[in-house]
């Protein structure tokens, strides 16, 4: 049995755990990037898969998807919910996942002065399989799909590095994969390593859930049949429920509507279709159901995006 996702520990210890010297380091190398816009902006940098992420006023509960990454604020406070687990990112505090989760985040302490600062990267699989290859073996240990730590000591002073070559662009094709393959290696052997070795590791069991986990992202359209998933996952439907939402923190069935709904928001975005026509594409029967559900979900009717 997985242990259940935990809450980052106190915010104001994780905030004396952040070195003051390392705070201004990371936001000297990424001072080019942040931008003074009120919406999040995330800006693209030299350093493969590295993100700035800026705003200058707090948000509201946003949902998205959190990617196989490594994510670290900088300044502010970012609010992570992924069902029933909460974690509050404050300066110095970080987080990663090992696969694609559904999630809402939230933006607080961000004025234009003192902009929110956060930095991805989203990880190199390939590169982080073959770190734990080269390191000793360790037990494989059920754990949440999402851990957070902090970005003191090895992990800040490796990912400080990586960073730092925003300074440097020139030094980007020689030194970004080495010092990438360092975080790694930090991150792996601290308390985030147990989440992040499950992108990787041979744990049966782990692996059909994380395979009806990316069933029911890809065919969010399709009807659910939670004992047909339990089947596949070789497991009984309440042991399937348990576990799913100990890896997850998402029943299978609200996990599914999370995704139909983000693709929901996508395809009104575009403008193509009106509400009704996107409601039966992502796969509801009843558009009233739909709107009600979207509005719960992004604080807007369905008709309000589309106008938009």
């Amino acid at each position: 049995m997985p242990e259940a996702c935990t809450i980052l520990p106190n915010t104001y210890l994780l905030a004396m755990l952040f070195p003051e010297t390392l705070g201004r380091r990371l936001l000297d190398d990424v001072a080019t990037f942040i931008t003074r816009r009120p919406q999040p902006v995330g800006e693209l940098t030299p350093v493969p898969r590295l993100t700035v992420w800026t705003s200058t006023r707090d948000t509201q509960p946003t949902a998205a998807v959190f990617e196989p990454m490594f994510y670290a604020v900088v300044r502010g406070t970012k609010v992570l919910v992924m069902g029933a687990n909460r974690f509050e990112l404050v300066a110095g505090a970080a987080a990663t996942s090992s696969f694609g989760l559904p999630y809402t985040h939230q933006l607080t302490g961000a004025t234009p002065d003192q902009p929110y600062v956060g930095i991805s990267l989203h990880l190199d699989i390939d590169l982080l399989t073959r770190v734990m290859l080269d390191m000793p073996k360790q037990a494989e240990r059920w754990t949440c799909a999402v851990a957070a730590g902090d970005l003191d000591g090895a992990v800040g002073d490796a990912f400080a590095r990586l960073v730092g070559l925003l300074r440097t662009p020139e030094d980007v094709g020689m030194l970004a994969r080495p010092y990438e393959a360092e975080l790694y290696y930090r991150l792996l052997q601290g308390p985030m390593g147990d989440t992040l070795r499950q992108i990787s590791q041979r744990n049966e069991r782990f692996r059909k859930l994380k395979a009806a986990a990316d069933w029911l992202a890809a065919n969010h359209s399709a009807p659910v049949v939670i004992p047909d998933l339990a089947v596949s996952a070789g497991m009984s439907v309440t042991s399937f429920h348990r576990h799913f939402k100990a890896v997850t923190g998402h029943s299978p069935l609200a996990f599914q509507r999370h995704m139909r709904l983000l693709e929901a928001r996508k395809l009104l975005a575009s403008g193509s279709a009106n509400v009704s026509h996107v409601a039966y594409e992502v796969g509801y029967l009843s558009p009233a159901q739909f709107s009600r559900e979207y509005k719960s979900m992004f604080g807007n009717a369905p008709v309000a995006d589309l106008q938009r």
